[in-house]
């Protein structure tokens, strides 16, 4: 009896140990396979938007690490945090890809002459804490999904092209701390941003005292890049 109850023990043992192994290996798996998507959506940004012709794409395109790419951080495990790309001469348009970035905090591609709409797949990054494409060449509406950034605490789009009415679902953004929708109609032709401001942006305007939406925002406020690569903050 005794000799059965030590096999017994010895086999749940091994199968604890199996268990173990079984979930280390899956969680290694499922990281490797986000830091691969992670790749992924940059390799489609360099893609769309002419990255060898970029004012600076150090490291991109290559196997070093994705905090070693100019203008990304990551954190520990690898994952992309921050995308800062400011006047570093991206053109076409942005990636639905980007969306995919699950873990990005800080998405910075500012005075770039970058076409075309707003990917509503933005709406993805539940994590973003700022979200700043001003001085683009960006045209079309404000996708309603933007207010699923529900962290989102800085958005700035001023100076392009959009246009129509602002989405109400922007008052979802309830730690939003700053708003710049101003300067659309700069460009021939476009009549910039149309209708009033929804009231649920205004009640939120009201609580948070965001600045008006015809006004500039002051300067968004985001990690400082470091020589490691990986965000600070």
């Amino acid at each position: 009896m005794d000799m059965k109850i030590a096999v017994i023990r010895s086999w749940a043992w091994c199968a604890g140990l199996l268990v173990i192994a079984g979930l280390c290996l899956t969680r290694d798996a499922r990281a490797q396979g986000n830091v691969e998507s992670d790749r992924a959506a940059l390799l489609a940004l360099s893609n769309a938007t002419g990255g060898p012709s970029w004012t600076d794409n150090t490291n991109w395109l290559t196997d070093a690490p994705l905090g070693d790419w100019y203008g990304v951080e990551m954190d520990g495990d690898g994952r992309v945090t921050l995308l800062q790309l400011v006047g570093n001469g991206l053109t076409g348009p942005i990636p639905p890809q980007l969306g995919n970035l699950d873990q990005l905090r800080w998405l910075i591609i500012e005075a770039n002459p970058l076409t075309g709409s707003i990917p509503s797949e933005l709406g993805n990054l539940t994590n973003l804490r700022e979200l700043a494409l001003n001085e683009n060449r960006l045209s079309g509406r404000i996708p309603p999904k933007l207010g699923d950034l529900v962290n989102l605490e800085y958005l700035q789009l001023r100076r392009n092209q959009l246009s129509g009415p602002i989405p109400s679902s922007l008052g979802n953004l309830t730690n939003l701390r700053e708003l710049a929708l101003n300067d659309q109609n700069f460009a021939e032709h476009n009549e910039g941003l149309s209708g009033s401001i929804p009231v649920e942006l205004a009640r939120l305007s009201s609580r948070r005292r965001l600045p008006d939406v015809g006004n500039a925002a002051p300067a968004p406020r985001h990690p400082r890049r470091n020589t490691t690569g990986v965000a600070t903050s």
